[in-house]
Formats: structure tokens, sequence, C-alpha cells
């Protein structure tokens, strides 16, 4: 019970951060006046933090170890990379919240199917009538809180 509250308050926290990421990240781009800079000077900024943290605590990987990891598991860099530039150029034309909205749908229909199929070495959690109606009332809710912004954006 305490690791499940304990993992959820981080979970939170690192929610907290995700709309933060290009709101924050959006002023660096109109200051360096480019959003793919911006987002070099952000990964940059993370880079040397991790490296402060993993080198002093774990020290450097091996070739081996990096070897070790399957290919596909790179392409978590491009990922983050695509999404923190989206952020930065999308949310200040489109709004926070409906920008952390539709991630919210992909996310959560992604994360079902891994789980599903237990892709990428995941653990199989096989989609119950209780995770599907959850993730239709999200889904449900996220299309309300949007039907205005649609609205608007027809006008």
């Amino acid at each position: 019970m305490r690791s499940y509250l304990l993992f959820a308050a981080w979970t939170l926290l690192a929610g907290a951060g995700i709309p933060l990421i290009g709101v924050l990240n959006s002023g660096v781009a109109r200051s360096v006046g480019n959003p793919f800079a911006a987002t070099a000077i952000m990964f940059a900024i993370a880079m040397i933090v991790a490296f402060g943290l993993t080198l002093p605590f774990y020290g450097s990987p091996t070739v081996a170890q990096l070897g070790s990891a399957p290919p596909i598991s790179y392409a978590a860099g491009l990922l983050i990379g695509f999404y923190a530039l989206s952020a930065t150029i999308i949310i200040p034309r489109f709004g926070a919240a409906s920008f952390v909205a539709f991630i919210l749908i992909a996310q959560l229909l992604t994360s079902a199917i891994v789980d599903q199929f237990g892709l990428f070495g995941m653990p199989s959690r096989p989609l119950d009538l209780t995770r599907l109606i959850g993730l239709i009332v999200i889904a449900t809710g996220i299309a309300i809180m949007e039907i205005d912004n649609l609205r608007k954006a027809h006008s």
C-alpha cells in the first residue's frame, strides 16, 4: 500500500509537469526565436542533470550494457523529443488543457494496447470491463471538454 501511494504521488507530480514542459519551453522558444533550439536547450539541461545524478551513483554504462538493450528501446529518445517539440509549438496555439486532453487520449489508448498484449517486454494486463468503462468515461469527459473549442475552431 505504501509503495502504491508513493508511486501515485510521484506520478501525479510527473503529470503536473507535462503541460509545464510546453508552457515553459515556449518561453525559451520565443526568446531564442526557434522551437527546435529551445527543445535542444531543454534536453541539454536534462542531460546535464541526468549525468550529474547518474555518474556519481551508478557510474557510466558499459558498451556491453548499451548493446544489450533492444534497439527499439532507444526510440524513446525520439519519442520524448517529438513530444517536447510538439508541446513547445502547439501549446501556445492550442492551449495547455486541449493539448494535454488529446495527449491523454493517445496515452490511454496506447497504454491499453501495450498492457493488453504485453508489448515491449511489459507484463500482459488484459483490458477488463471495469478498465474499458473507465477509458470510455475519460474519453467522453475529454470530448465534452473539447466541444466548445471545436465550435470556436469552426467559427
